[in-house]
């Protein structure tokens, strides 16, 4: 066998082996962009049609509220199209051990990265949560995006590429399964612990610094106006 022979080979192996993986970065993709991307900015804008006293206050991401820029839509759809591709991947990883019939397990997938990821964006420091009221509605609103991107990476996936039969193995099954569900019983416990934060938080900040460097003018240190 020659050297070109056993090298078209290993390619062709290579590629068969790697198809899991190809559709759920894909499909990853997709979703990340379609929610994370998309679906930030329609959250972004229906936020700010509920709050307009928030328009020209400077978010954490350090964008404009009420101004539309193609640098930042371009930017979302960057971060959500990458974060996509890793969510993709570990729907592929995760799925087998999530105890529903596949029709549930995107959603069941969506649930389980809210609980956990989730954590990364809900946080009591970022002054966004501070700004925009109702905050309840700012965090249903987040929240329903990860909801979605489960459903989108979980069809697509499960349609494109489905579960195998796996080995046999119940007490590994049901102990992975048991950690995923405690992992998200003490992420629905820090939320216990946060929503009720960023509600008291709510309306103290009027703009932000950027950055993650927290709120920049706050409603207390700004005089009322009189009539």
């Amino acid at each position: 066998m020659t050297a070109d022979v056993w090298q078209a080979r290993l390619l062709r192996s290579i590629w068969r082996r790697s198809a899991a993986a190809r559709v759920a970065v894909i499909a990853g993709a997709i979703a990340g962009a379609f929610s994370s991307g998309v679906g930030s900015r329609v959250v972004m804008r229906m936020i700010a049609l509920a709050d307009p006293g928030t328009g020209g206050a400077t978010t954490d991401a350090e964008a404009t509220v009420g101004e539309f820029t193609v640098g930042g839509t371009m930017n979302l759809l960057f971060l959500g199209t990458t974060a996509g591709v890793m969510g993709g991947v570990m729907y592929l990883a995760v799925r087998r051990w999530l105890p529903l019939p596949t029709a549930w397990k995107g959603l069941a997938y969506g649930v389980v990265t809210l609980l956990t990821v989730g954590q990364l964006l809900f946080d009591t420091t970022n002054a966004d949560f501070q700004i925009f009221e109702p905050v309840l509605m700012v965090i249903a609103l987040f929240a329903v995006l990860f909801l979605i991107n489960g459903l989108i990476v979980g069809a697509l996936v499960d349609r494109f590429h489905p579960e195998p039969a796996y080995p046999a193995s119940v007490r590994v099954s049901r102990a992975v399964t048991v950690v995923i569900a405690v992992v998200c019983v003490l992420g629905a416990t820090g939320y216990a612990d946060t929503v009720p934060q960023m509600i008291d938080d709510e309306g103290t900040c009027i703009s932000a610094r950027g950055a993650g460097q927290g709120c920049a003018v706050r409603t207390s240190e700004v005089e009322p106006s009189g009539d």
